[in-house]
C-alpha cells in the first residue's frame, strides 16, 4: 500500500512516517505535501493508494485540496488537532480521522479500516458530505447513519428525536419511521450540540423544531408535535428555556 502525508508541520510528518514503518512496513510513503497545491500535485502525480490528510494546511485547508478533484480514489484518514467544529464535520460525515498527537493505538485503528473492503459508494457519501459539512460551521443539514443493512443519508430537520436503548440509540424521523444506530445517545447528543436540539433526559434528545409545549403537571413533561410526551429532568427546564429562546430567534 502507498501511502502520501499531506502536513504543514514537518516534525509531525516524521513522526507518522516512523510510526508507520514500525507498525506498518507494509505501507510505503512515496510522498509528502504541506500545501494545498503541492498536496494536489503529489497526489495527482503518484496516485496514492491513502491520504494522511490535517485539516489545516498552507494555503487552505484539507476541504479545500479534497474539492480539487473530480473523483477521489484513494482512502483518507484525516489528521487535525482538537478542532471541535472539524471533529463535528467528520462525525456527522461518517469519516476516521485521527487526533494529533497521533496515538500508535489510534493509528492502528484507522489504518486497519482503511485496510477493509468498504464499498466506494459508501467511501464517496460520506466524502461528499463531509465537504458539505465543512463549509458551514452551523448545524450540518445532513447526517449519515449506518444501522446493521443499511447507510442512510438523513437530514436534520427529519429528526423528531432520539431515545437510548443501551448501547444504542433510536431515531425517530417525521415520515414515521425509526433507525436503531449502534452508538449511545451521549454519542449523538455531543454531535447535536446545537440550540435546535436538547436533551431533556438521560434517555431523550429532542428536535425543538417539533416542540409542542411544555407541561409542568406531574414533574414536567415535554409535548411534541405528534403528541409523543416526554419526561423532561425537573434540572433541565430552565436550560430548556433558554434553549427554546435561542432557537427562535
Amino acid at each position: 500500500m502507498e501511502a502520501i502525508i499531506v502536513d504543514d508541520e514537518a516534525p509531525l510528518r516524521e513522526a507518522l512516517r516512523a510510526l508507520l514503518k514500525v507498525s506498518h512496513p507494509d505501507i510505503q510513503v512515496v510522498g509528502e505535501a504541506a500545501s494545498v497545491s503541492t498536496g494536489f500535485e503529489v497526489i495527482s502525480a503518484k496516485k496514492p493508494d491513502l491520504v494522511f490528510l490535517d485539516v489545516e494546511i498552507n494555503e487552505g485547508t484539507g476541504f479545500d485540496l479534497l474539492s480539487k478533484f473530480e473523483t477521489i480514489d484513494f482512502k483518507i484518514i484525516f489528521v487535525t488537532a482538537h478542532n471541535e467544529y472539524a471533529i463535528r464535520a467528520f462525525k456527522f460525515s461518517a469519516v476516521d480521522y485521527l487526533l494529533k498527537p497521533v496515538d500508535p493505538g489510534e493509528l492502528n485503528y484507522a489504518v486497519s479500516k482503511a485496510r477493509e473492503s468498504v464499498k466506494a459508494h459508501s467511501d464517496k457519501l460520506s466524502l461528499k458530505l463531509l465537504l458539505e459539512n465543512s463549509r458551514d460551521e452551523r448545524l450540518p443539514k445532513r447526517v449519515l447513519l449506518k444501522d446493521h443493512d443499511s447507510i442512510h443519508l438523513i437530514e436534520t430537520d427529519e429528526i423528531v428525536r432520539c431515545e437510548a436503548e443501551g448501547n444504542y440509540t433510536k431515531f425517530y424521523l417525521a415520515n414515521g419511521k425509526f433507525l436503531l444506530i449502534s452508538k449511545t445517545l451521549k454519542d449523538f447528543d455531543s454531535l447535536f450540540s446545537s440550540n435546535q436540539f436538547f436533551r431533556a433526559h438521560q434517555s431523550h434528545l429532542v428536535n425543538l423544531k417539533f416542540f409542542l409545549r411544555l407541561d409542568k403537571a406531574d414533574g414536567g413533561s415535554i409535548v411534541l408535535k405528534d403528541g409523543t410526551t416526554l419526561p423532561v429532568a425537573t434540572r433541565k427546564k430552565e436550560h430548556l428555556m433558554g434553549k427554546l429562546a435561542a432557537y427562535t430567534k
